[in-house]
């Protein structure tokens, strides 16, 4: 009976959450001989968003987990990933030995989640996990930890100097220290991704998407490859912002269409906002419609998962890109909106970003439509400088936050 309950209970859990469980006894292990050096490490994660936020014990275990990780960078170390349903299976990981049992499958997948979410840079940890115990009286304890990696020891190696090389171009110019702008810090890296990433669409017709595409789904994949689905462009936007020493973290959900999706929780001058930047780089054409908003606004569109690490109530606005920039217009008077356009175009901006209120978007929307009218407007604040409007042949408009993009051809 006890092979059976093991066997459902562990199918379970692979089918929600790429993990396993197995039993190899019920005596409880004696401890390891030479514990690690924990605090070696702990400048690198201490103040990681998901780790703050665990009990003292799933601190240690994390911190033991993230040792193993850095310690055995480079070496290649076989696992077996046991249950009683599936015939074991062996694979490149890492087997950690907990000085601190695990109490529950929960547990492990808070372990799990805290790890991977704050360590972007852990870019080849698979989803695949497994956690091993042993029954002391009535209690079950889980006290080795199992993680896959997607990479041997010399891909991984290989594949983390790209990654490197990659974010020493994208944080060129990146300010840092306490006179450091944070929205524009924050502004300019998510920019500069959009520039370097394009979403991986292929990956929308496979079954098994992240076994067909893997990297999609992490920051090297949008950050090497330049080709990533929201996972890959969520990662990477936390990795640029953790190396300029932003707070960020991941949220998970579902969109308009109940399908999964991730995106940012970030940190600007001490309030949080939500930032999707996979959604404002649609079709490779950039807006900022979903750069800095409030829980209300996120959930317009989007659903938030009950299960994430950290993510409160977002009620600021002072780092909404629009707000901040002066691109939220209240008004509907088209020599207004002709002002600010031509203003945007003197400061050099191909891409016109602009929100409207919920009152005067509709009049926004067709006077934007009104090519002819709008250029001509334009035009007349601009007289005397030398400049002119340029061609547009088209527009984008997000109906759910009333903005509307106008972009040089």
């Amino acid at each position: 009976m006890k092979k059976l309950l093991a066997a459902l209970l562990a199918g379970i859990c692979l089918l929600l959450s790429g993990c396993s469980f197995f039993f190899p006894g019920v005596e409880e292990p004696s401890p390891a001989s030479t514990p690690p050096d924990l605090t070696r490490y702990f400048s690198e994660y201490g103040q990681g968003w998901c780790y703050q936020r665990l009990d003292d014990r799933l601190k240690k275990g994390y911190a033991e987990v993230y040792t193993a990780i850095r310690d055995g960078f480079g070496q290649d170390e076989k696992v077996v990933i046991s249950d009683s349903a599936l015939a074991d299976r062996e694979y490149l990981g890492l087997r950690v030995e907990l000085t601190e049992p695990l109490h529950s499958r929960e547990e492990a997948e808070r372990l799990y989640t805290a790890l991977t979410w704050d360590n972007p840079q852990f870019f080849y940890i698979g989803n695949t996990y497994s956690y091993e115990g042993y029954r002391a009286g009535d209690v079950d304890y889980y006290n080795v930890f199992c993680l896959v990696f997607t990479m041997n020891a010399q891909e991984r190696d290989q594949a983390s100097r790209q990654l490197e090389d990659s974010l020493y171009a994208l944080l060129e110019g990146v300010g840092d220290g306490p006179q450091a702008d944070a929205f524009e810090t924050e502004l300019l890296l998510h920019d500069r991704l959009a520039a370097q990433c394009t979403y991986e669409t292929r990956a929308a017709d496979e079954e098994d998407p992240a076994q067909t595409y893997p990297s999609a789904f992490t920051a090297y994949g949008a950050l090497v490859e330049g080709r990533a689905v929201c996972e890959g462009y969520a990662r990477a936007m936390q990795l640029l912002l953790h190396r300029a020493g932003m707070e960020c973290t991941l949220v998970t959900g579902t969109d308009e269409n109940r399908v999964s999706h991730m995106w940012n929780l970030v940190t600007v001058d001490g309030k949080n906002y939500h930032l999707d930047p996979t959604w404002n780089d649609s079709d490779d054409r950039l807006s900022h419609a979903y750069f800095n908003l409030t829980t209300e606004e996120i959930l317009k569109t989007h659903t938030i998962d009950a299960d994430n690490i950290g993510v409160d109530t977002c009620t600021a606005t002072d780092a909404n890109y629009y707000r901040r920039k002066g691109l939220y217009l209240e008004t509907a008077r088209r020599d207004d909106i002709a002002a600010v356009i031509a203003r945007e175009i003197q400061k050099g901006s191909e891409v016109i970003d602009l929100r409207f209120s919920f009152g005067t978007f509709a009049s926004a929307r067709l006077f934007v439509n009104n090519h002819d009218l709008l250029m001509e407007k334009v035009n007349a604040q601009l007289a005397g400088t030398g400049l002119s409007m340029w061609e547009y042949d088209n527009y984008w408009v997000n109906e759910s936050y009333h903005t509307i993009a106008i972009y040089k051809p």
